[in-house]
Formats: C-alpha cells, structure tokens, sequence
C-alpha cells in the first residue's frame, strides 16, 4: 500500500505535560545487586544487554531520558549510553530496577570540559584559557562522595566542570567534579623489584623506601591479602605508592610478582565483555574484587565503565591451567589500532615470533633492541626470552611487528609531572632521569617524538632502569597529558576539514588528529557535522590556539530511510529523515488495524510542542511532515500512541 501523506501545520502553543504515562516508577529501599555504565548491545522488546548483562524491564522500572524526564522504554536505542541498576533472576540475567539514560550534550550552548586549573579568582576559575563562574547554585563534588567546595580548588588540579554559555558569553558551571584524588594526580610511583630491607613500617627496593600504613593492600601471588610481616628480605613485589607532602612515598599497595615468565601486558581495543571477564586482543580477561581497574586519569574505577572498542592496557598472569587474569586494567584515552604485548617468547621463526599468544610478522622494517635499547639483529632473539612487542594490525587476523624490545625483570615505571628539563635528563617526583640516544620518546598517540618535544609540566609515563652506578636511566618516556590538555564534552557548530566549533571555542583538525565513532571506529572529518554531539581532546598553545588531538563522535552517523525501524505486534515508527533535520523532516509509521492514533513531539524536558496527528486512521502506512520553524535547535521525542501501544523515538534539530 501506498504511504498516505498528511500535512498538518501544529500550534506552536507549548503544553506543559508531565510524560507520566510513558513509565511507572518504584523508589527501591535497599541497594541493587548489580550496577552498570555502558552503551547498549543488544535490545529487545522488554530487554537490553550492558557490558554483556542482560537486563529485562517491567511495569515498576524506572526510566530516565534526557534531564531525568519520565520516558518509555522504546525510547532508548542502540549504542545509548545508559546506567543500569538491576536484582538478579537467579538465572544469570537481571531485572532493571532503573534504567537512565546518560547525559550527552543536547544543547549547543552546554559544554562539559575536563582540564587541570591554570588560574583562580573570587567567584571564579579558568582551565586553559577557558573561564567558568561559579554562583549559589553550582554543585561541588568530590570523588567518592568526598567533600569538595569552591574553597578547595587549587591552581594545578585537575577538574572536571559543566557550564552553560550565557548571554554576555560568560560560562556559569552548573557542576564542578574533582578528578583526582587529593591532588595526587601526578605524584605516582610504581616498581617492581627485590625487597632488599625492611623495617616495621616500610621497605626498600633499590634507593627507594616506600611506607605502609594500615591502608596499604598487600596481595600474595594469588590476590589474597597477606599482612606487612608475610613479606620477607628476597621476595620480588611490585608496588604501587604515592608521593607525600614531605617527600616520602606512601605504599597503596604491595603484592608478590610471579614468575616473569607469567606475566602479560596487553594494549589493545577490548573486544568483548562478559559479567567479570574482558577480552582485549583476542585474550580473554578473569578479573574479580583485586582486580585494579584506572580510568583515563589513571584514578580507581570499576568494569562497569569499560566498553566494548576502548584501548586498554592490561597487566596479567597466566595460570599453569592457561587461563589469564587481569591484576590491573587501564583506559586510554587515545585510540589507535596498535597492539603491544609484554610476554615470553613461545613461538619463533624467520618471519614471525608468538607472544601471549598472539603471531607477530616481521620483515626487514622491524627493529629489535637488547634490554639497554641498544640495536640488535633479529636472529639474536631465543624462545623462552621476555620481550615486548609492539605491532599494527594489518588485517582482522595479522599483526605486523614494528618494534621487539628485550626486557629485563628488575623494572621501574614511574608516572609524574615533570618539573625540569636539562641537557641529558628530567626532573620528575624529586627523581633525576637521564636520557641518551636509544631512549624512546612517544607522544599522547603512542608517535615518536624528540627529547625537545618535552615540556615542564607535562605528565609522562617513564619506564626506566637503574644502572651499577645508580644512575636511573629512561627507556622510554611517553607523554601521557599535560597541563595544556583538555576534554571538552558538547554539541558541534560548524564542522570544516580543518576545524570543528565549540561553544569554548574553535580546534583546528590536522593529520595528526584522530577521529572516531561511537564505537571507536576510525572515521575522517567529513564524517563530523553540525549538532552532533562530540568529546574533543584538545591541546592549546602559548598564543591560546586549540587543536583537536582527538574526536569522538557520540552519536550513530545521520539516519536514513534504511535504519531499523522500531516493530511492536506490527506497529511500526520509523526513524525520522533526515535526521538532524532543520527546520523540516518526515515522520512515517504503520499501524496494523483501523484506530485512534496520536502523534506527539516534545522536547527533551517533557513538554509537549507539538500535535502532528489525533484522528481514526485506517491500517495502512502514513508519513506526516513536522516543520520546527518556531522552535530552538536541541534534542526532541515523538511519540506514537494507537491502541494499547506507544512507540517513541528520538530527533534532532539542528539550526
């Protein structure tokens, strides 16, 4: 049957309704057994899947849209980021008692920035070169609900804050969220080595003594907490500590190492999760309450937060029963389809090498280094030997080699702020880190840089060694961020090939920059539009110019006619198109018997704008044109009610 066309031009008179019947609420009394963050997998009828749980939906969930308005649940689609709180069915699957969708910029004029305090003023902050004024209503936060105020923001510390653009051009902040935990972000240590003494209180690997207090987690080789007198002069730890106010490191924890032969670091893209199990490079991950899981600020997190297509870099041990598990876990920010693994040796040919598993070309192009970095040949390599491995996939199942470095077992990595840089080395933590010809250098990209690329106050990741003469020497320094960085969440004005537009401002796109979907495919700036809602990691200069060193696309590419309509017992919505639209799009849908219908649009906070149909129709197929003219650009539900069922769906205007 041919489509029927209705024109119907609405009154823009704006009603004020509470969506109430689109959903039930419950208020729940105790704490739910399971609580996710993550974009939707998989979704159904009365069903959805989030970070590989599957959640059902009854009349007593309660749904939350945009701004926390009351929605339906055909309201949410495919690849929202939403939170899930759910009780376990006994069955392996859960009922959802909340279902809310996560906020994603829907006005153009509202921006979520993450970025360390270049400056303070009396009411006021600035994070480069961005000012944000704070009024009685602004919401401080601390991380784990730790108490946070105006008062406790230092030059330095690392927040992050969503404003709103005023009129005069001002941004007020609605919210301010410490992102670090005492402003320790910086001050970090980790070494893995020898316990070569210890007193009642401390040990000492190498030069460095590291205190316990009763806070300090000590693990042994199997994750289970051990007390400070288990520890013994001769057993190899790796320990994790801080820095303190009197130049003391603090251990936040201590835990036996295994055999090194054991061990695998990964980086790559996850690829799969399931309830406590990660698969990241075709490995699959056990992770359990001792599994330590670092946001991209390298502050404590939980699994709930990772996604399917982030780059993570895993720490791991492989059991004698060839399983692995993930001791530590860690967000990157910036995505690349590079593959780096630390392991043994177990396969070795002419032309390929196997590591943890996973099969490494090498050619003529590959370069191999001793433990020092210095150059060696390929066939110098043995079997059984710790390397680690970095290579690039070149297709779905191969991955080339491009460097092969061996290891040594008696590791330092330190994470820090540098504070000087001289001739032959930085100044880092109170430390002094020297640097020679064969030190890799390595961007916020993982891209080789000089020694000249570094600046004071950059944080960097430094693996490093100590030599017979105590002197530490680095093997590599990799940029990890930096004063001048920042991460800015919110809608996109104009897009060019070379820029895309903010309401902080406009960030240049160079070849350097990387773009990607929401899922974290790689896409190019011709992809990006106007209205679409994007995260921007930026870097901005002396002169205060901002470039974009990376983008994400938070939303699916604009709908067309051939996206997957929304099918209940034969009723049928379709996406709109085009979709963003401005200031016109067509709305079709199907209904399968003759009835009542309405069709409603309204705005993200609930309020109806629109009545585009309220008549008896005959069952057949119709598209309705609604025309936004007289409405702002943002975020807007239509909702389709015939019968018992009502159907909703989500639009974009963009003007």
């Amino acid at each position: 049957m041919k489509p029927q066309n209705i024109r119907i031009c609405f009154n823009n008179t704006v009603k004020a309704l509470f969506i109430s019947a689109l959903l039930l609420f419950n208020t729940n009394l105790f704490a739910e057994d399971l609580e996710v963050t993550g974009n939707i997998t998989q979704l159904g009828n009365d069903w959805l899947v989030v970070q590989g749980y599957t959640f059902y939906v009854n009349q007593n969930t309660e749904l939350r849209g945009p701004n926390g308005s009351i929605v339906q649940f055909s309201f949410f689609q495919l690849n929202d980021l939403v939170q899930v709180k759910g009780n376990s069915r006994g069955d392996g699957t859960y009922l959802a008692t909340r279902v809310k969708w996560e906020d994603v910029p829907n006005n153009s004029n509202e921006i979520e920035l993450t970025g360390y305090v270049s400056s303070k003023g009396t009411n006021s902050f600035d994070i480069n070169g961005t000012t944000f004024l704070v009024d009685a209503n602004t919401v401080f936060r601390g991380r784990r609900g730790n108490p946070f105020s105006f008062d406790m923001i230092q030059v330095g510390m690392l927040l992050e804050v969503k404003a709103l653009l005023q009129s005069n051009g001002d941004f007020l902040a609605t919210r301010v969220k410490a992102e670090d935990d005492n402003h320790q972000h910086g001050n970090e240590m980790e070494v893995t080595g020898l316990i070569e003494s210890k007193s009642t209180n401390s040990i000492i690997i190498g030069q460095w003594e590291f205190f316990v207090n009763s806070q300090t987690v000590i693990l042994d080789r199997n994750n289970l907490l051990i007390a400070f007198s288990q520890l013994n002069v001769g057993d190899r730890v790796e320990v994790k500590a801080f820095k303190q106010p009197d130049n003391t490191f603090l251990a936040v924890r201590i835990k036996l190492e295994d055999n090194p032969q054991s061990q695998i670091e990964i980086k790559a893209k996850i690829e799969n999760i399931n309830g406590n199990d990660i698969t990241v490079g075709g490995i699959l991950f056990n992770t359990d309450t001792n599994t330590v899981f670092l946001d991209h600020n390298r502050m404590p997190t939980t699994i709930s937060f990772f996604t399917v297509g982030m780059l993570v870099e895993v720490k791991g041990v492989k059991g004698q029963d060839g399983s692995h598990y993930a001791l530590r876990v860690k967000m990157e920010d910036f995505i690349n389809n590079e593959v780096e693994v630390r392991g043994t040796i177990t396969e070795l040919n002419n032309s390929s090498l196997q590591v943890a598993g996973i099969t490494f070309d090498v050619d003529s192009s590959t370069k191999v280094f001793d433990h020092q970095n210095n150059p060696i040949s390929y066939s110098s390599l043995q079997a059984g030997q710790l390397v680690e491995v970095k290579g690039v996939r070149t297709s779905s199942t191969s991955v080339k080699a491009i460097r092969i470095k061996l290891e040594n077992n008696e590791d330092i990595e330190i994470f820090g702020r540098i504070t000087a840089i001289n001739s032959d080395n930085i100044e880092l933590n109170g430390l002094t880190i020297f640097v020679n010809t064969n030190t890799l250098f390595l961007n916020h990209a993982n891209q080789p840089i000089s020694f000249s690329d570094l600046s004071v106050d950059n944080f960097v990741e430094v693996k490093m060694i100590r030599l017979p003469n105590s002197i530490l020497l680095a093997l590599r320094i990799k940029i990890e961020d930096s004063n001048n960085f920042s991460k800015i969440n919110g809608i996109a004005g104009t897009v060019s090939g070379n820029s895309i537009q903010l309401p902080s401002g406009v960030y240049s796109i160079n070849a350097q920059t990387i773009i990607v979907d929401l899922n974290f495919n790689f896409i190019t700036a011709s992809q990006l539009s106007s209205g679409q809602p994007v995260i921007v990691w930026s870097a901005t200069d002396a002169s205060s110019n901002k470039t974009a060193l990376q983008i994400r696309l938070l939303a699916s590419t604009p709908t067309n006619v051939g996206e997957q309509p929304i099918t209940i017992n034969n009723y049928v919505l379709n996406q709109n198109y085009p979709n963003p639209f401005n200031p016109t799009t067509t709305i079709s849908f199907s209904i399968p018997e003759n009835q009542q219908v309405t069709l409603k649009v309204f705005n993200s906070i609930g309020e109806e704008v629109a009545t585009l149909v309220n008549s008896n129709l005959s069952k057949g197929s119709y598209q309705v044109q609604f025309d936004g003219a007289g409405l702002s650009s943002g975020l807007y539900l239509y909702r389709l009610e015939s019968g018992s069922q009502i159907l909703v769906r989500k639009m974009m205007l963009l003007k």
